[in-house]
C-alpha cells in the first residue's frame, strides 16, 4: 500500500483554518526585539538580524498540517498573501530591522513618487526584494551542520576584520537558530501525535518527526528528506530574511538522483513520489487566498527542463510528476517555468503543449541556447550559465547570482519624449542636474537618432548613479545572512549578499514599451525625414494635444507605416535599436562590485504608465497601454502565432542576459487544440532564437461571459502578465485589458 495518499481536499481545510487567522499578533516577539536592541545599541546590523532568528527559533509557533509530510510554516506574523517583498516593511518580524530606518524608507518613496507621477519610472523597491533563489542545494548536500563547519573553518583565518568576523559569527548563529526551529518542527509532530488517530496522519506526523529532528541540520539521503529540505530553505528566507524568494527550486534536475537512488533501494515507489510530488507543489495553493486580487501574484515557481552544469538533458520523471500533477490538480501556482532546448526531447514538448492547451496558463518557456550565451556573454562561467533559474515572473538567475532583476520599471517611452520635449522634461529633472539634448533640432534621422541614444545612456547612467547610492543602504537595514549561507563564496569572501557576497552580482532595470518606441522612431523616420509628409514641429504638436484635429495623420501613423514585428524594414530597424539599447542598459557598474545588465521584462507597467505617457508618433493615443516585453505595438494589426515567430527569427536577444519576454495570446478554445500544435510553437520558438515565451490560451467568448457571470466561470485562470490570477478576481480594468489583447 502506499505510505502517502496525497488528500488536496483535507490538507486546503487544514491549511485554511490556519492562514485565514493571519496576520497574528507578534508585538510581543517585536518587543523582545526592541528590549534587545535597547540593551546592545552599539549591535551591528547583523548581530541584529541573527536576534530575528534566534527570536523566532525561542517564540515564534512552528505550524504543521497533518496531511501534509513537508515543515516550513512558522508564523512571524507575515501577511496570508504575503510574498515578502519587504520594500516597504510589510508585516512580520522579518522586517523588523528594516522598520528600524524610518528616515530611508520615507527619502527613496518620496525620490521614487516623484518619478512615478511623471510617469518616467516606478520603483517601489530600492532593490530587488521579491525574486531571489536561496541555493537549497547547499543546505541538502551539507545540512546546516556542514555549512556551520565551514563558517567555522573560515573564522581561524587571522587576517579577517572585525567586522569580517562579526558578520561570520552572526550567519554561524542563524544556523543555529534554524536547527532549533527544525527541532521544534519534530516536537510539534510528537504533540499532535497524542491526540491524532487517523492512520495516514499518524504516519504523516511520525515521519516529520522523525525526519525534522536530522534534516535540514544534516544532509538529505532520500527523496522525501531532500523535499523537506527544499521547502524549509526556502520558506525560512521568506519568513524570516526580509525578502521574496520567488524560486522553490530547479526540481527535476535536483531530485532526480535523490529519486533513482530511493528506487534502486525499495524505499520509494513511482506511485509515492507521485503523491509527494503532487502535495509538494500544491503548498502555494493552499497558503494564498487565491480569491482575493492579486496584483503581482504569489510570486512562487518552480523549474524543470534545461540540463545540468555539465550541459546534459534534463528530464525525467520527476519532470513527468510535476506536468501531471498541474494538468490533474489544475493548480494556478506555483509558476511552471520550464526551460527547452534544441535537444529537448520530443515527449517533454508534447507534454508542455498539453499543459498550455489546457488552458491552466502557468506556463513560461525558457530557451536555454539563447539564455545560456547571452549570460556566458557576460563572463560567467559556462557551468554556472546552464544552472540558471527563473523566479518571479521570468526573472532569471544563476544558482550562485544575487541579482536585483525586476525592482525598477524604467518607462523607454517617456524617455524618448525627453529627447521629442526637452524644455519640459529638463524642468522635471532640474534636481538631478541632468538635461536632455534636443534631438526633435537635428536635420537628419541618423543625427536625430544617435541623440536619442545619448540621451538614453545619460539619463540611464543618472538612475544607476542614484540606485547605487540606495542600493548600498541594503547591508545596513537589512543583511540576508541565511540567504548569504545558502552561498558558499558568501563564506569564502565573508560578506553578506547585499555586499556582494555571491559569485555573480547584477542589477537591471526592466525596461518598458521597446515594440512602442520603435514603431515611433521609425514612424518619425518615415513621415518627418524621409517622406517629408510632416514637420517635426507639427508632429510635436499632435502628440501634445492626443492628435486633436491630426486624426488623417494618426491614421496614417497607424495604418501605413511599418511596424515592428510585421513588417520586415521595421523588423530590421528594430534589430538595430535592440542592439544599441542593450548598451546604454547594460555595462555599469553596481554597488555590490557587479554590473547592470540588459532586460527586456515589463510586468504590468506597459498598463501602469499608460495614463502618464502622453500620444506616440506610431499612432497610439494617451492613455493607451504601451507594448510589452519585446511583443509589438498593442495597435499593430495583423498579429498571429506564426508572425511573432517570424520575427523573432530576425532578433537576437542574446543581448539580453536579463530575458527578453515574448507574449503569446492564443485565442482558442481550452482543450479543443492538440497538444502537439502547441509543442510546435514552442520547438519553432526555440529554432528562431526566442528568449522567454508566455502562453496565455483563452476563449474570449468564454471571457466576455465570466465578466457577466463571474460565479459560473470561477476556475478560469488567465496569464495577467507574468503571473497568472483567477479571471473573476481581477479588476475590471484589468479583465478588459486581457481580453482585449486576445482579441488582436
Amino acid at each position: 500500500m502506499t505510505e502517502y495518499k496525497f488528500d488536496k481536499e483535507q490538507f486546503f481545510r487544514e491549511a485554511r483554518a490556519v492562514y485565514e487567522t493571519y496576520p497574528s499578533d507578534v508585538s510581543y516577539l517585536e518587543y523582545l526585539l526592541e528590549q534587545r536592541a535597547k540593551e546592545h545599541p552599539k549591535a551591528s546590523s547583523f548581530q541584529k538580524k541573527a536576534w530575528i532568528y534566534e527570536t523566532a527559533a525561542k517564540h515564534a509557533r512552528v505550524r504543521i498540517f497533518p496531511s501534509c509530510p513537508f515543515y516550513g510554516e512558522i508564523d512571524t506574523g507575515r501577511d496570508r498573501n504575503s510574498v515578502t517583498s519587504t520594500f516597504p516593511p510589510q508585516n512580520g518580524i522579518g522586517c523588523w530591522l528594516m522598520k528600524q530606518y524610518p528616515d530611508f524608507i520615507e527619502e527613496y518613496g518620496a525620490w521614487s513618487n516623484y518619478y512615478r507621477e511623471h510617469g518616467v519610472m516606478n520603483g517601489p523597491q530600492f532593490m530587488d526584494a521579491s525574486h531571489h533563489y536561496a541555493d537549497c542545494e547547499r543546505v541538502l548536500k551539507l545540512g546546516l551542520f556542514g555549512i556551520q563547519s565551514s563558517i567555522r573553518h573560515r573564522l581561524t583565518d587571522s587576517s579577517l576584520s572585525a567586522e569580517r568576523q562579526d558578520f561570520l559569527n552572526s550567519m554561524w548563529e542563524v544556523c543555529e537558530s534554524l536547527i532549533a526551529i527544525s527541532h521544534r518542527f519534530s516536537e510539534e509532530a510528537e504533540r499532535l501525535l497524542e491526540s491524532e488517530r487517523d492512520p495516514m496522519r499518524r504516519r504523516v506526523l511520525t515521519r516529520i518527526s522523525k525526519t525534522a529532528a536530522e534534516v535540514p541540520g544534516r544532509p538529505a539521503k532520500t527523496f522525501y528528506e531532500a523535499l523537506c529540505a527544499i521547502w524549509f530553505t526556502r520558506e525560512m528566507c521568506n519568513a524570516l530574511d526580509g525578502l521574496g524568494f520567488a524560486v522553490i527550486a530547479h526540481l527535476d534536475r535536483i531530485l532526480g538522483p535523490y529519486y533513482e537512488a530511493d528506487r534502486r533501494a525499495g524505499r520509494l515507489t513511482k506511485e509515492e513520489a507521485r503523491e509527494l510530488v503532487a502535495c509538494f507543489l500544491s503548498m502555494t495553493d493552499a497558503r494564498w487566498d487565491l480569491e482575493a486580487d492579486l496584483p503581482g501574484g504569489t510570486n512562487a515557481d518552480i523549474v524543470i527542463g534545461g540540463c545540468d552544469e555539465n550541459g546534459s538533458v534534463v528530464y525525467n520523471e520527476i519532470s513527468e510528476m510535476v506536468l501531471e500533477s498541474f494538468l490533474k490538480y489544475r493548480f494556478a501556482n506555483p509558476k511552471l517555468q520550464a526551460r527547452i532546448a534544441k535537444d529537448s526531447p520530443e515527449e517533454f514538448l508534447r507534454k508542455l503543449g498539453e499543459v498550455a492547451g489546457a488552458g491552466l496558463n502557468v506556463l513560461s518557456v525558457f530557451h536555454d541556447d539563447t539564455i545560456i550565451e547571452a549570460n556566458r556573454r557576460q563572463g560567467k562561467r559556462l557551468s554556472d550559465c546552464r544552472l540558471y533559474v527563473a523566479g518571479g515572473c521570468q526573472e532569471i538567475c544563476l544558482s550562485n547570482e544575487v541579482n536585483c532583476r525586476a525592482y525598477t520599471y524604467l518607462n523607454l517611452v517617456q524617455m524618448l519624449n525627453g529627447s521629442l520635449f526637452p524644455e519640459k522634461w529638463n524642468r522635471i529633472f532640474a534636481a538631478e542636474g541632468f538635461t536632455f539634448y534636443p534631438a526633435w533640432k537635428e536635420e537628419s534621422f541618423e543625427g536625430f537618432y544617435r541623440t536619442v541614444l545619448a540621451n538614453y545612456e545619460n539619463e540611464l547612467r543618472m538612475f544607476v548613479e542614484r540606485y547605487n547610492r540606495f542600493g548600498s543602504m541594503w547591508r545596513v537595514i537589512n543583511p540576508s545572512l541565511f540567504f548569504s549561507a545558502t552561498m558558499e563564496s558568501c563564506t569564502e569572501k565573508a560578506m553578506d549578499v547585499s555586499e556582494g557576497g555571491a559569485v555573480y552580482n547584477t542589477d537591471n532595470f526592466a525596461a518598458t514599451g521597446v515594440g512602442t518606441v520603435i514603431d515611433s522612431l521609425y514612424a518619425i523616420k518615415t513621415v518627418v525625414y524621409e517622406e517629408k509628409r510632416v514637420t517635426m514641429e507639427r508632429l510635436r504638436r499632435a502628440l501634445e494635444t492626443n492628435f486633436a484635429g491630426e486624426e488623417l495623420l494618426r491614421q496614417y501613423l497607424l495604418h501605413r507605416v511599418p511596424k515592428f514585428c510585421r513588417d520586415k524594414e521595421a523588423t530590421e530597424f528594430g534589430k538595430r535599436f535592440l542592439r544599441d539599447l542593450s548598451s546604454c542598459l547594460g555595462g555599469q557598474s553596481n554597488y555590490r562590485g557587479g554590473r547592470f545588465e540588459p532586460s527586456l521584462f515589463a510586468f504590468y507597467s506597459y498598463d501602469w504608465f499608460k495614463d502618464t505617457t502622453i500620444a506616440t508618433p506610431d499612432g497610439r493615443k494617451a492613455g493607451t497601454a504601451l507594448s510589452r516585453g519585446v511583443n509589438p505595438s498593442e495597435s499593430t494589426e495583423d498579429i498571429n502565432i506564426s508572425t511573432l515567430l517570424g520575427a523573432l527569427e530576425e532578433l537576437d536577444f542574446t543581448d539580453y542576459p536579463g530575458g527578453a519576454v515574448t507574449y503569446m495570446d492564443i485565442p482558442v478554445m481550452k482543450g479543443t487544440m492538440e497538444p502537439s500544435l502547441f509543442a510546435a510553437v514552442i520547438r519553432a520558438f526555440c529554432e528562431n532564437g526566442g528568449s522567454i515565451m508566455d502562453f496565455n490560451v483563452v476563449s474570449v467568448n468564454e471571457l466576455l461571459d465570466a465578466q457577466k457571470n463571474p460565479e459560473a466561470h470561477r476556475n478560469i485562470v488567465v496569464r495577467v502578465c507574468g503571473y497568472s490570477a483567477y479571471f473573476h478576481t481581477l479588476t475590471r480594468e484589468m479583465q478588459d485589458e486581457v481580453i482585449g489583447r486576445t482579441q488582436r
